[in-house]
């Protein structure tokens, strides 16, 4: 029996924190890292992995058709984490490849948290207040004025597992919590026993509130949901954050706003385009906070990611079930 070949692409944390899940696929087969251009393409990624029948994906690069077709013997894709966008499915599907994504609750208390956390360290300027104390600068504390939470309006967009806790940690702070959400049918369970979080449409959230997270799934009708128009439609003095993806807000957009005002900042751990450029204009800006696509990266959540990353390789081979396969689900 031709022996495993298990490929770990662009994930640089599966097997450094926990390295006991690095020895358990050493068990099964040869491991490899791979680190590549986010924007390759599906030919050259097929080349590049040739003769592995096992990946570990982190979030880039794109597993496209093109990929499938040029890719001969691979059977697994497990997803080093919740979201799948960055693969085809369907062409998975169609070449015989499954694919798997770690369940949602591994991940929700550690995104959700990031996402308050690096909220309110832009409302407080705490990471500028911070820059200005190591320069010797004390005396410029008076310059960091900041906003309080308590007994503001706050919003969420996309309300489905983490989006849940988000609204729970936003609750804390009083009041309702306005929601809406592009894909209602995957939280009517969460919606019934959470009175205080009420439906809205878009433009009525965007217009009541103070803080805005955003959380919502990235497909065709969510691409640039947040841009020009909608911007101008929220109160003036919002906040957004967006731990989910990217693409939901026009950056353009986004970065003209925060210049006339409209929006008082913004903060990601998920950009459209990732590695972030070191010129891009937010990063130089202190009404922006973005942090490298870190939200999971607590010990907790990184330990049940690799678990069930190392588990989805064991069943393979082994002939068992796989849990959370989407190429089953087509």
């Amino acid at each position: 029996m031709t022996e495993n070949k298990i490929a770990v692409v662009n994930s640089s944390s599966f097997g450094q924190i926990f390295k006991e899940h690095w020895e358990e696929l050493e068990k099964i087969g040869q491991v490899d890292r791979f680190m590549v251009d986010p924007d390759i393409s599906g030919k050259d990624l097929a080349e590049k992995l040739n003769g592995y029948n096992i990946i570990i994906a982190s979030v880039t690069p794109n597993f496209t058709e093109e990929f499938f077709d040029n890719m001969d013997g691979l059977q697994l894709i497990s997803r080093h984490g919740i979201g799948y966008n960055s693969v085809d499915i369907k062409a998975a599907k169609e070449h015989g490849v499954k694919v798997t994504i770690v369940p949602p609750l591994v991940e929700r208390n550690a995104v959700a948290e990031a996402a308050l956390t690096n909220l309110m360290a832009l409302v407080r300027q705490a990471p500028a207040a911070a820059e200005r104390e190591r320069e010797g600068h004390y005396s410029d504390r008076a310059h960091f004025m900041g906003h309080e939470f308590s007994g503001k309006q706050f919003g969420v967009i996309g309300c489905g597992n983490i989006g849940g806790r988000v609204a729970e940690l936003f609750h804390f702070f009083g009041g309702d919590v306005l929601i809406t959400d592009p894909h209602p049918a995957t939280s009517d369970e969460w919606w019934a026993k959470n009175t205080w979080a009420k439906r809205v449409p878009l433009n009525e959230l965007l217009a009541k509130c103070d803080y805005i997270s955003l959380n919502a799934s990235l497909d065709d009708d969510d691409y640039h949901m947040i841009d020009a128009e909608a911007l101008k439609k929220t109160k003036k003095g919002v906040y957004f954050v967006n731990h989910a993806r990217g693409a939901l807000i026009d950056e353009q957009a986004m970065m003209d706003a925060v210049k006339s005002g409209q929006v008082a900042g913004y903060a990601a751990d998920a950009m459209e385009v990732e590695p972030v450029p070191g010129d891009h204009p937010f990063l130089h800006d202190d009404h922006f906070l973005i942090t490298p696509h870190t939200s999971a990266y607590t010990y907790e959540c990184l330990h049940g990611m690799g678990e069930k990353c190392v588990s989805d390789v064991k069943n393979l081979v082994s002939g068992k079930p796989l849990v959370r396969e989407l190429t089953s689900q087509l």
